[in-house]
């Protein structure tokens, strides 16, 4: 679908939100070129537009570094914002030390991610630690032109909590470390925030995914409230079918739910591939899912009150 721009003008400003890139760079210079960026000294550019990056620029992708530079140079010159995903956090964990031991060690699966990704920098290893370090510097949220921008939930009393985390506009290693504590009382708005609000499945419902592997968890609509509705109408972002029976009461645990009234938010993190991309009035989803789809997407936000399907914006593999 193509985009529209009857409602931009040269003297505004206005803003793309792009979805989880996951280390596909060609992809991203198409987008970018797509959107009518240019290279200006070096760095992508719009005359009246800015970037926003809603995090998971890497892994899975074959150029993970090329994205963090092509973003970091962007971001330093003021042509693109960015916040952080889960898989910018599992990063920051594995690769930054804390009394010379990670500050935490991943899983088999993200392990072979973070490790093929630590491969792109030949042995470079003060290169990928600065690289880690200008992540520690990038925030959870965005509050811009009346908008929002989160990875996965956005939750206002999380988000004040999670503020502290940083100091001289850094991601603090002590904090963090302490974060993977779940006594903590940074630990479940950190995950909540980057992984969004997961259920766990009854121990007598069982679902595998494409790959056999039993899931234990199921995503869901945090927009809305779970009481009375099913596993079907409240997932959302899963790769396996829910059943369209009653969620028992049991299993729903304690979550804010996101108000219709409160302003628009964009996300990424649920890999929606072909929709819906606009789940509800006031949220919008930008993560096409681009390994698994081939598609990267972007939403043209022209500081419209209503979203638009007509303002995404994709490029293909």
């Amino acid at each position: 679908m193509t985009h529209k721009l009857k409602d931009a003008h040269q003297d505004e400003h206005f803003y793309d939100i792009i979805g989880d890139v996951h280390g596909h760079l060609t992809e991203l210079q198409k987008l970018l070129i797509k959107l009518e960026y240019s290279m200006v000294n070096g760095v992508w550019s719009h005359a009246y537009r800015t970037a926003v990056f809603v995090g998971d620029f890497i892994n899975r992708g074959s150029n993970s570094k090329g994205v963090i530079h092509l973003i970091k140079d962007m971001v330093n010159a003021g042509t693109a914002l960015a916040i952080l995903g889960n898989h910018e956090l599992n990063a920051i964990l594995y690769f930054t030390q804390f009394n010379d031991e990670p500050i935490r060690l991943p899983g088999n699966n993200n392990l072979r991610l973070l490790e093929r990704f630590a491969n792109e920098y030949n042995g470079h290893k003060e290169v990928l630690k600065r690289d880690i370090k200008w992540l520690r510097t990038l925030p959870l949220h965005l509050t811009i032109n009346g908008i929002r921008v989160v990875h996965a939930y956005w939750n206002d009393e999380n988000l004040s909590k999670l503020d502290s985390l940083y100091e001289g506009g850094k991601l603090k290693k002590r904090s963090l470390k302490a974060a993977m504590e779940p006594s903590s009382e940074w630990h479940k708005p950190l995950f909540e925030t980057l992984k969004g609000i997961e259920l766990a499945m009854p121990k007598d419902l069982v679902i595998k995914d494409s790959q056999n592997v039993k899931r234990e968890n199921f995503r869901i609509k945090w927009w809305r409230k779970p009481k009375g509705k099913t596993f079907k109408k409240m997932s959302y972002g899963n790769k396996f079918e829910l059943p369209d029976y009653t969620i028992p009461l049991e299993i729903i645990s304690d979550y804010t739910i996101y108000p219709k009234t409160d302003p628009i938010v964009f996300i990424g993190h649920y890999c929606m591939g072909h929709g819906p991309m606009i789940p509800s009035k006031n949220i919008c989803c930008v993560d096409a899912c681009v390994t698994g789809t081939g598609r990267l997407a972007a939403y043209r936000y022209n500081g419209e009150g209503e979203l638009n399907e007509e303002n995404f914006v994709f490029v293909s593999l």
